[in-house]
């Protein structure tokens, strides 16, 4: 049996409930608006694999004994008794949850539960509220799509292990996606259960008095967030504010207007860089102009959001007492002065009833700190690793403050995402979350030197974080995905994706440090020029030959599958298949990076240097073209610059 997430509890029975063009489905009266819509997407689901269009109506039923007894023909969704619920929950459930103040994890868990019983006349879904409902719809729509219309008799009581399953997305780093494609990633992730997203900001919002911040990122506009917020809330997604607010502000503190902010006094005038961004760029903490800048931002951004909680980021203020704050901080230590700041933060917060979360690595380093953030505070803990360390994980959950555990899908600085860091590091937190009893997972998607990344190759990484932020005891299987996201019957696809990832000698990271170190920019705080030339020379050309040979096989295997791919995830295909020959072109560049420039002029080039130019030229032609179908123009200007920068270097004497 095929399920993602794989509920806590299934047992199968003979017999099977046909669908046939009788069939209705029945909504209770306890049933609103929402859970229409959800009806109404079960019916397309019914439609699109079996060729049917069962009709819904509303009405009463009294019979709550079973499926067989509630009526022939019908699929019946309906609502139970919360308290009833409630208690079901409890008692499958032991673990206990660290909740901030305001909630209650057990009563939104309860919620958050179904029981689906599929009789050979009837199937009966009952949620413990409207989202139960939802989700319980969707594991049916899963039966629907492995089964058509003959769906195996079976019970299902099912309810979440992790309150908040959630998926953080960039939207800042240089790809702005669209509306529509949101909202077709907000279908996506409710499918899996997950029911929080999201959207990183620096300076992708088009606020209002700050044109000279956003001018040339294509920004997100305040009527797309409001759309995009009811978007979510009837998919049963909290759409969650996130707004950086102290570190990573690049845009804004190279500005004409708020230059003065920034940590440090002077700010030397250089070309962009992504390293400069990334590295730098910190509010100068002290300054009270610091916190009435952002709180203006904050104000501004809160009243587009129905959620109830607000990010304020507050990651990586790596320049804190580096400039203007040094004396302070030496006196008072980096930590309290970063308090300082945050603890401004939070009141105004306070002031909007939200609810503060944020990250936990700057807490982690100043540890002296983490007994003075209040308790109401949820603490974003992440940590990449494949094998990911406990310590800050437990060391956050002995504090008594409430955390998500947040791993990566591993796809920044790449073409294409590293799927299996990503499942291990997916896995390890979830371990996490269980034993220091998490109020939520988080999965994060960054967009590190440009987004180059696409969307396609962060969705098995979120599909894995779906499954097992619901039922910590059971990741979906590449086979699965495959089968269930992409109706890929033969179940190779996310295993062939997997086996791509695993081939690059060199990848975009290399590329973009290269290019910029070989300009005679500097790329400090990441590697010089004498590391990079060490590090490339480095690199097996025998090696580079071989991942290129494997990616161009793969990439045909994968392209090979598109035929019997479900039509909505065609993009998808496109997507992996690009990202893979751009990685077959990186291995090429490679060599010829080691015999043009570094000097190893024993290396085999599988492409001349001019042929090599005119290859990349037409991948980017078609890259283009593929980030185009589901993003705005955003930072794609950047990419270009690197791309066509080499590529003119190739062509020079």
């Amino acid at each position: 049996m095929i399920l993602i997430p794989y509920p806590q509890k299934l047992i199968e029975s003979q017999g099977k409930f046909h669908i046939t063009g009788g069939t209705e489905i029945l909504l209770d009266v306890s049933c609103d608006y929402t859970d229409f819509e959800a009806a109404r997407v079960l019916q397309q689901e019914i439609r699109s694999n079996t060729g049917l269009n069962p009709a819904i109506r509303k009405g009463k039923y009294a019979d709550t004994a079973g499926a067989s007894a509630a009526g022939p023909g019908l699929i019946i969704l309906g609502k139970s008794d919360v308290q009833d619920a409630h208690s079901a929950a409890s008692k499958a459930s032991s673990q206990t949850i660290h909740v901030t103040a305001g909630s209650n994890a057990s009563d939104s868990k309860a919620l958050q539960s179904y029981r689906l019983n599929v009789g050979d006349t009837a199937i009966k879904i009952e949620g413990g509220g409207t989202s139960g409902l939802y989700y319980g719809i969707q594991t049916l729509r899963q039966l629907v799509r492995s089964f058509a219309s003959d769906i195996p008799c079976m019970e299902i009581e099912d309810y979440p292990a992790l309150e908040a399953r959630g998926f953080y997305h960039d939207t800042t780093r240089g790809r702005v996606p669209r509306l529509e494609t949101l909202k077709e990633l907000a279908d996506r992730l409710s499918f899996y259960k997950i029911n929080q997203l999201q959207l990183y900001i620096e300076h992708s919002f088009a606020f209002r008095k700050h044109s000279e911040i956003w001018t040339d990122s294509d920004p997100l506009t305040a009527e797309e967030i409001l759309e995009l917020d009811e978007y979510c809330r009837k998919r049963c997604i909290e759409l969650v504010p996130s707004l950086s607010t102290f570190g990573h502000l690049y845009h804004a503190l190279i500005s004409k207007s708020f230059r003065h902010l920034n940590e440090y006094e002077q700010i030397p005038e250089k070309p962009f860089m992504w390293t400069d961004r990334m590295a730098h760029y910190t509010l100068d903490a002290s300054n009270p102009e610091s916190l009435e800048f952002v709180k203006e931002m904050i104000d501004e951004y809160i009243p587009l959001f129905s959620s109830d909680k607000f990010n304020i980021c507050c990651d990586e203020t790596f320049d804190l007492g580096m400039g203007k704050n040094s004396s302070l901080a030496a006196d008072i230590g980096k930590g309290k002065l970063y308090l300082y700041f945050v603890r401004g933060l939070a009141e105004h917060l306070k002031s909007h009833r939200k609810k503060v979360m944020m990250w936990g690595d700057m807490l982690l380093q100043y540890p002296e700190i983490i007994s003075e953030i209040p308790k109401n505070v949820t603490i974003l803990n992440w940590n990449y690793s494949a094998d990911a360390s406990e310590d800050g994980f437990r060391q956050i959950s002995e504090s008594g403050l409430n955390q998500y555990v947040c791993p990566g899908v591993h796809g920044w600085n790449k073409l294409l995402n590293d799927l299996d860091t990503a499942d291990r590091n997916i896995g390890t937190l979830a371990g996490y979350a269980e034993k220091y009893s998490a109020g939520g997972m988080l999965i994060t998607d960054w967009g590190d030197f440009g987004h180059i990344n696409l969307l396609a190759g962060s969705i098995p990484g979120v599909i894995y974080g779906a499954g097992l932020s619901w039922n910590t005891g059971r990741q979906p299987s590449d086979d699965e995905i495959s089968k269930i996201e992409y109706s890929d019957s033969s179940g190779k696809l996310i295993s062939l994706v997997r086996l791509l990832s695993q081939q690059p000698v060199m990848d975009w990271y290399d590329v973009v440090l290269w290019y910029y170190a070989f300009r005679g920019y500097d790329t400090s705080p990441y590697e010089s020029m004498d590391q990079l030339r060490e590090k490339l020379l480095g690199y097996d050309d025998a090696s580079a030959g071989r991942a290129y040979e494997m990616i161009i096989q793969i990439t045909g295997e994968i392209s090979a599958l598109m035929p019997q791919i479900n039509e909505n995830r065609k993009e998808d295909i496109m997507e992996l298949v690009c990202a893979a020959e751009g990685l077959a072109l990186f291995q090429a560049l490679l060599l010829a990076i080691k015999k043009k420039f570094l000097g190893q002029t024993a290396v085999s080039l599988i492409f001349g240097y001019n042929e090599l130019a005119a290859k990349l030229e037409y991948w980017f032609s078609r890259y283009k073209a593929v980030w185009r179908a589901r993003n705005k123009e955003s930072e794609l200007f950047r990419i270009k610059e690197v791309i066509l920068g080499i590529c003119s270097m190739l062509r020079s004497k």
